[in-house]
């Protein structure tokens, strides 16, 4: 039956160059305008406060408090005037004037837009004439508490109803005691920088817009040419390989049919390997009868593998002889030659243990080797001292990477402190264990459960933490313990385990974990093991010296 497209790999390669191209246009486009803008505010800025530096530097706190508080114009004021009109007159600024802040508003004291009169003084009532008095609004409004005290002020820019975009550069006249006396201000239009600015984006978007458009059309007629129609034939070469050689491949005569694809890049690397791999069918089908009498020995490997995975789990028991704060003891019981459970204890550093228990999803050959690989990266990860979530995180990913079998694995993992009894750990998606205080009994040791490992990529794991005292007993399990069936379909259950642990809890973990093995037994009775069961307890005696 042919297989149905519900969306083709033309249609993705489309959708994904247009929507970069359409990104990567508007990143460009964002940039450019940043820079251009930037630019032409800062040299403008630059104006302005180049300006008002040189003006503040020409005059007298003492003469500024003196105008203010007098409200006279004399000689020196009108010269002080003449030379601020100059200074607009011969520089690219609209207005140019000097203020006293104090109130809401500013006082003014000169301002380069007082008309002067026939007989050379200046009128009264002018545009703001010595003596005028403006509230502030705006960014000035609120830069009040920096005017009042003196403080430098950044240019402001904003938009006025009469006189369009303006920008304000200011700076301080100070007493000699640092107090302030006045401020000096250049209004510099930026109309036509706003409206330059403008006109760059329209131009730069409508240029970007043409390019990208050619671009997406060059990108889709190679893709089309390299990548969609070699693969179509490659889909339909393979989809017909089996109907059209079918008498073929059973006298073993079939031959391939994968057409010569010259394209020089990974797609006709994958046409040579399409080829290959219906060569290698043939192949296979020919020594077909050969692989079916190997199963015997097949099967003699598995014995071996059975044992080297048994190999790999720590078996020696006392584990740590020389070691008296704690104790450890743990079992496995494959369903089948090789199973997908495992269990691992090791020390981290001198004050550190990290305990491991795991059930890899599926039976068989296939659990196994995910085991060998889940196991590895565990340890390799916790032995470069990472956290107990940090470990899980990273064997997330890595176990994610290839993972085409849909494997996952169920894990719980502690790192215990010896010296301090601090124990932390991290549950993916595994039995909750169960904890025994000095003095109590087994309850189970409840936490939210993060995802399973190798179930989806950038998961992170909760990290928890308890304080395990003298005396204190952790079990683990995993859940062929309370999935354990007999002939009635009945499950051992976490009932049941719980009354089995309760029974004797001040057992030492090497008596207990037997024992629990055994009620199973008895429970089960002659059906069969369809689960790994795989056990692990930790006594903890003492914290140490």
């Amino acid at each position: 039956m042919k297989q149905r497209v519900r969306f083709s790999l033309g249609k993705k390669l489309t959708i994904l160059i247009v929507l970069l191209s359409i990104m990567l246009s508007l990143v460009a486009i964002a940039v450019s305008y940043w820079i251009f803008s930037a630019t032409m505010t800062d040299y403008y800025e630059r104006l302005g406060t180049n300006l008002v530096r040189t003006l503040a530097s020409q005059l007298d706190a003492k003469e500024l408090d003196y105008y203010y508080e007098t409200g006279t114009m004399d000689e020196e004021y009108y010269q002080t005037q003449s030379f601020i009109r100059d200074m607009v007159d011969s520089n690219d600024v609209e207005y140019l004037y000097v203020v006293r802040p104090h109130g809401v508003g500013v006082t003014f004291l000169f301002d380069s837009d007082m008309e002067m009169g026939t007989d050379g003084s200046y009128d009264e009532g002018g545009y703001c004439a010595l003596g005028t008095y403006v509230d502030l609004v705006g960014d000035f409004a609120a830069n009040l508490d920096n005017l009042l005290a003196g403080s430098p002020v950044n240019p402001i820019i904003q938009q006025d109803e009469s006189y369009g975009w303006l920008m304000t550069a200011m700076t301080p006249v100070l007493h000699e005691d640092g107090t302030m006396a006045g401020y000096v201000m250049a209004d510099i239009s930026m109309n036509e920088v706003m409206n330059t600015r403008r006109t760059f984006l329209i131009v730069l978007g409508a240029l970007l817009t043409a390019l990208t458009i050619g671009f997406i059309a060059l990108c889709l007629a190679v893709v089309r040419r390299q990548v969609v129609r070699p693969i179509d034939l490659l889909t339909q070469a393979t989809g017909a390989f089996i109907q059209n050689n079918e008498a073929e491949l059973a006298e073993g005569t079939a031959t391939v049919n994968v057409p010569a694809i010259r394209t020089g890049d990974e797609v006709e690397l994958l046409a040579n390997s399409f080829r290959q791999m219906e060569e290698d069918m043939i192949s296979y089908i020919r020594s077909f009868m050969e692989i079916t009498a190997e199963k015997e020995r097949i099967g003699a490997e598995l014995n071996v593998a059975t044992q080297i995975q048994a190999d790999m789990l720590p078996r020696i028991f006392p584990a740590f002889p020389d070691r008296a704060e704690f104790d450890i003891y743990a079992t496995m019981d494959p369903a089948k030659e090789v199973g997908g459970d495992f269990y691992d204890f090791f020390l981290v550093d001198d004050d550190h243990l990290a305990v491991v228990i795991a059930d890899v999803s599926g039976k068989g050959v296939p659990a196994a080797l995910f085991m060998v690989i889940a196991k590895t990266l565990i340890k390799n990860h916790a032995q470069n001292k990472d956290t107990p979530g940090e470990v899980f995180t990273q064997t997330n990913e890595q176990l994610c990477e290839g993972n085409d079998a849909g494997l996952f694995v169920t894990a719980w993992m502690g790192i215990l402190e010896i010296s301090t009894g601090k124990f932390i750990y991290v549950n993916a998606g595994h039995n909750p264990p169960l904890l025994k205080h000095a003095d109590g009994c087994f309850e189970w040791l409840k936490s939210r459960p993060g995802f399973v490992l190798a179930g989806m990529e950038g998961s992170r794991y909760r990290e928890n933490v308890l304080e395990l005292t003298p005396g204190d007993t952790l079990y683990l399990y995993t859940d062929g313990v309370t999935e354990a069936t007999n002939a009635s379909q009945e499950l051992f259950g976490e009932d049941r385990l719980l009354a089995a642990l309760n029974e004797e809890p001040g057992l030492p973990v090497n008596q207990l974990l037997p024992k629990i093995k055994g009620q199973i037994d008895s429970f089960v009775g002659e059906a069969e093991q369809f689960d790994d069961i795989t056990m692990l307890g930790l006594s903890y005696r003492s914290k140490g010296v």
